[in-house]
C-alpha cells in the first residue's frame, strides 16, 4: 500500500458503514454570528487547513484525496446537511444560526481528535474579525498516515478469524432521540476520589448503572473510543485513528457504584495502556485492510464488510466517548468567548450513543438513543443524583 493509498485507508471504513456517519461540534457565542465575517474565516483557512478543503476522487475501485477548488460556503440555519452531497463535495460544512456555529463533517475524514484543531482555527480566525481577538493562527500540519500493514504484521494474533457461532449482541435501530444532560464535572471528580478510580472509569460506572435500569438487563456490554495518536507514533494526526473497546459488565440487580468501580476501572485502565491500544488498532483494522484490498466494486465491499463485522460481534449496548476539552490546542482564551459547546455523532453499532465535552467546568452529554421506548435520560438523572452528582440540567431535544 503506497502513501497516498493509506490517506484514504484511515478512514475508509465510514465508506463501508451500512448508515453514513456525520459529526457535529457546535459552540455558542456570546454574541450573534456575523455570517459575511464567518465566510471570510472560512476563507482565511483554507491555506492554513489544506487537509479539510479536499474531496473525494473514485477511479474505478480505487479512492484518492484531492484539493477541491470549488467553492466552500457558509450555510445558514442549523439543519444538518448531506455530505458531500449538498456541500460542494466538501467532506465537511460550516453553518450558523444565531448566536451558534455549527462544524458538520463526515466521519471518513476526521475523529473527534481530528476535527478539533479545524474547528478551533475557524473560531479563532473569526474572533480575530468579529473581536478583534488577536489569536495567533498556524497552519495545521498532520503526521503522514501510519503503515497498517506494519501495525498487523506486528500483531499478527489480532487477525483470528472471526468465531462463526458466536452470538451477536442484537441492538435496537429506532429512530434517533436527542436529548441532553449537564453535570457539574467537581462533582464527578469528587465521586471518582471517594472510589479510588478515575473520573472516566466513574462516569462509565453511572452510565452501566443507568443501562441497566433503562434495558433491563445486568449483562452489558460496553464501548468507548480512545484516542491511539500517541500509541501509533503520529501524534499531531488529523485523520481517523480511533480504537473502540468492547467490554461486558455483569451487576447486580440495583448495583450501587461502589459495588463494582473498582473492577470496572481496572479493566478500562488495562484497556488503555499503549501495547493494548496498538492492538485493538490492529484487531478492528485487520477487518477493514481485508475488505480494501479486495478487487471489487464499493457496494460488494460494504456487503462483505458489514457481514464480518456483524459476526466479530462488534454491536454493544451503549458507547461513550470523552472527549474534554474540545478545543485543540487548548485554549483558555477562545474559551472566554463561548458560552456553550456540543458535540453530536449517531450511534454506530449500538443502541445508545453519548458525547461528553468539558467547558467552565460542565459537563455536557449529549445522547442520541435509537430504542423505542422512554425513560432513559430520567434513569441516567436519577442514578447521577442517587451516586452524589450535580445535575445542572436533563431535557429532551427530540
Amino acid at each position: 500500500m503506497n502513501a497516498e493509498q493509506r490517506a484514504v485507508f484511515q478512514g475508509i471504513v465510514y465508506y463501508y458503514r451500512e448508515n453514513q456517519v456525520l459529526c457535529r461540534y457546535q459552540a455558542t457565542l456570546k454574541e450573534a454570528v456575523d455570517p459575511a465575517l464567518l465566510q471570510q474565516a472560512l476563507d482565511a483557512a483554507r491555506p492554513l487547513a489544506e487537509y479539510y478543503f479536499c474531496h473525494v476522487v473514485w477511479e474505478k475501485r480505487e479512492a484518492r484525496l484531492e484539493p477541491n477548488t470549488a467553492p466552500c460556503r457558509v450555510r445558514q440555519g442549523s439543519t444538518q446537511p448531506k455530505i458531500p452531497e449538498e456541500t460542494n463535495d466538501y467532506l465537511f460544512s460550516l453553518g450558523y444560526e444565531g448566536n451558534t456555529v455549527y462544524l458538520d463533517w463526515f466521519h471518513f475524514l476526521a475523529d473527534g481528535r481530528g476535527g478539533a484543531p479545524f474547528f478551533t482555527l475557524l473560531l479563532k480566525l473569526y474572533c480575530n474579525l468579529r473581536s478583534n481577538a488577536g489569536f495567533v493562527c498556524e497552519a495545521l500540519a498532520s503526521d503522514p498516515p501510519y503503515d497498517v500493514e506494519q501495525l498487523l504484521a506486528r500483531y499478527p494474533e489480532s487477525q483470528v478469524a472471526n468465531d462463526m457461532q458466536k452470538d451477536v449482541l442484537q441492538i435496537h435501530e429506532g429512530t434517533p432521540h436527542f436529548q441532553r444532560l449537564r453535570l457539574d464535572r467537581q462533582s464527578l471528580v469528587d465521586l471518582a476520589q471517594k472510589e479510588g478510580v478515575k473520573p472516566f472509569s466513574a462516569l462509565m460506572g453511572l452510565t452501566c448503572q443507568a443501562a441497566q435500569r433503562y434495558l433491563e438487563k445486568n449483562d452489558l456490554v460496553y464501548s468507548y473510543a480512545a484516542d491511539t495518536r500517541a500509541a501509533l507514533g503520529v501524534p499531531h494526526a488529523l485523520y481517523n485513528c480511533i480504537a473502540s473497546f468492547q467490554l461486558s459488565l455483569q451487576l447486580e440487580p440495583q448495583a450501587r457504584l461502589h459495588s463494582f468501580a473498582k473492577r470496572l476501572d481496572h479493566e478500562i485502565r488495562e484497556s488503555l495502556t499503549p501495547e493494548c491500544r496498538l492492538f485493538r488498532m490492529a484487531e478492528q483494522m485487520g477487518w477493514v485492510y481485508q475488505v480494501f484490498r479486495q478487487k471489487a466494486a464499493l457496494k460488494i465491499k460494504k456487503r462483505v464488510f458489514q457481514m464480518g463485522e456483524y459476526i466479530s460481534g462488534f454491536p454493544a449496548d451503549f458507547w461513550v466517548s470523552y472527549i474534554g476539552s474540545p478545543l485543540l490546542p487548548h485554549s483558555p482564551e477562545l474559551e472566554a468567548y463561548l458560552t456553550d459547546f456540543q458535540t453530536w455523532v449517531l450511534p454506530d453499532g449500538a443502541s445508545l450513543a453519548m458525547e461528553v465535552t468539558s467547558l467552565h467546568g460542565v459537563l455536557t452529554c449529549c445522547i442520541e438513543n435509537k430504542v423505542d421506548k422512554p425513560g432513559y435520560l430520567e434513569a441516567l438523572r436519577d442514578v447521577m443524583e442517587q451516586e452524589g452528582i450535580r445535575v445542572l440540567e436533563a431535557v429532551h431535544i427530540s
